[in-house]
């Protein structure tokens, strides 16, 4: 299952690179993924915030090796 995972988060994540760069090019900076994200939903949103900072953790935070991991 990881051969299928890494690249399918790699290609949402560049799949949303694209999208942000089209916007702005063709909205302006209002109608990027990002000025949503960073101005509207975690102002009104702290809840979204937390969640973000507490998945970015889970994923980031640095595991103890251990046999089923390598």
């Amino acid at each position: 299952m990881k051969r299928f995972t890494g690249p399918t988060i790699g290609l949402f994540i560049i799949g949303l690179i694209i999208y942000d760069i089209i916007a702005y090019i063709f909205g302006g900076q209002e109608a990027t993924v990002s000025f949503l994200i960073i101005t509207d939903w975690s102002r009104n949103y702290p809840a979204f915030t937390f969640g973000m900072g507490f998945i970015m953790g889970h994923l980031f935070w640095a595991l103890k090796p251990n046999r089923s991991i390598k």
